[in-house]
């Protein structure tokens, strides 16, 4: 992006918004604001003897019952940790740390091994090559397909001796694709049966569920992971909220020190207030998330908003797994294999050929739109979107997938978002491709 486009951004942002990138941060809703506006008077440190903190304490534990019963776990397998990151790290390192403490001295000691995707977030994937970097562990990176869905059997394959963990995320944040996570944790437990291994032994499976909250199910036993991290900011609920779930068999160690808070794994006194509003935005999420026609709504609004795209931009082209009618109540003469959502209906990840996806944020931003380019989390970095380009690198040169990823911008929309919002955005980003194409 040239230096002139960003000059001009600043001069011409529009005041009129119309926000399209849900998946970056939602704000909390009406509810978790007003749930955590009733709690602000007693946000004092819950770690305190007197009674300001037992107070504190009493509310904290509350939001920590509250999530444990929307997940169907026990409250103290709940730790409340300040980002999804943070989350993720904990699970990581956590792991790694105590695997290393219990093993180290061992004369014969193997580094312990752990598997994930070349498709997952930063949260995890530059912890694990940075842990593979150090000589800490061995790693093993699971391709996903051109549709961006990761195979099960590949993952149970890769399983060896010294597997301690498999982080594998339920939603993808860039593309929206759902990997088949209750699929994953049967193949893990069929290597442990055949391997002689119990539940609580190695490997553990953590999932990132942070795309997940709104449009799926964060029941653990269905989904039969032991770790699951979870981020407030993407489900309506504040930012700098997050949880990590761990069984309670799974030992994990602290990676940093302090106060020995959230029983000595997330150290840090626990912001109550913000405890309270990721609560009740779980809670909340996973309510409305029941609800089909809310998920239809949400599908048909996306799926309008894409043939509008197609219909005026003939180049256009969508990355990864589609399928029209996974999302919809009615499924007369729809085949079984077609039922089941491989995307979460809100998302589209947008291919338009020959134009950089940063400058089209940049001008689709002065125009008073906001949609991100990949990831939003890595928005001001200069390298291309590392998930759109492990979805085509099998299927043509590595210069014509990094080009696809540098040319990608990424659309989600929500429940709100209208009908007159959408048309007015597909008409702007049609003048703005056709006017500054290469």
């Amino acid at each position: 992006m040239s230096k002139k486009v960003g000059k001009i951004a600043e001069k011409k942002r529009k005041e009129e918004r119309v926000y399209l990138d849900f998946a970056s941060q939602t704000l909390p809703s009406k509810k978790v604001l007003g749930e955590m506006k009733k709690v602000q008077p007693f946000n004092f440190n819950p770690a305190n003897l007197y009674k300001e903190g037992n107070v504190a304490e009493n509310i904290l534990e509350e939001a920590r019952l509250r999530i444990a019963r929307v997940l169907g776990v026990r409250p103290h397998e709940i730790y409340f940790t300040g980002n999804g990151t943070l989350s993720c790290s904990g699970a990581i390192f956590g792991l790694v740390n105590e695997y290393k403490s219990k093993n180290s001295k061992n004369k014969n000691y193997i580094l312990p091994h752990i598997i994930t995707s070349n498709i997952e977030h930063d949260a995890v994937l530059k912890n694990i090559k940075h842990l593979e970097k150090l000589g800490a562990i061995e790693a093993t990176y699971i391709e996903c397909d051109e549709n961006g869905l990761i195979d099960p059997e590949k993952i149970r394959k890769e399983i060896k001796e010294n597997t301690i963990l498999v982080s594998i995320m339920y939603v993808n944040n860039e593309i929206g694709t759902i990997q088949e996570i209750k699929n994953i944790g049967k193949k893990i437990k069929e290597w442990k049966k055949e391997n002689g291994r119990g539940v609580a032994d190695y490997p553990h499976f953590h999932t990132d569920a942070a795309q997940a909250g709104n449009y799926l199910s964060l029941y653990i036993d269905m989904l039969g992971v032991d770790l699951l991290s979870l981020n407030g900011s993407k489900i309506y609920g504040p930012k700098s909220s997050a949880i990590l779930f761990k069984k309670e068999y799974v030992k994990i160690s602290p990676f940093y020190f302090g106060g020995g808070q959230e029983r000595n794994l997330f150290s840090g006194t626990v912001d109550v207030e913000k405890a309270v509003g990721i609560s009740f935005a779980i809670e909340e999420a996973q309510r409305k998330m029941k609800d089909e026609k809310f998920l239809e709504s949400i599908s048909k609004k996306r799926n309008d908003l894409l043939k509008n795209i197609f219909k005026n931009i003939k180049e256009a082209k969508l990355n990864a797994v589609w399928n029209e009618n996974e999302w919809k109540i009615e499924k007369v003469g729809i085949v079984r294999e077609e039922r089941i959502p491989k995307r979460v209906p809100s998302n589209i990840s947008l291919w338009l050929p020959d134009f950089p996806s940063d400058e089209m944020v940049i001008r689709l931003d002065i125009e008073g739109f906001a949609v991100s380019a990949g990831s939003a989390c890595s928005a001001k970095s200069d390298e291309y979107s590392h998930v759109v380009f492990a979805v085509h690198k099998n299927k043509m040169k590595k210069a014509n997938a990094e080009k696809i990823a540098q040319e990608t911008i990424r659309i989600t929309i929500d429940e709100n978002t209208k009908e007159e919002e959408i048309n007015k955005f597909v008409k702007t980003l049609k003048e703005i491709y056709y006017k500054f194409k290469k």
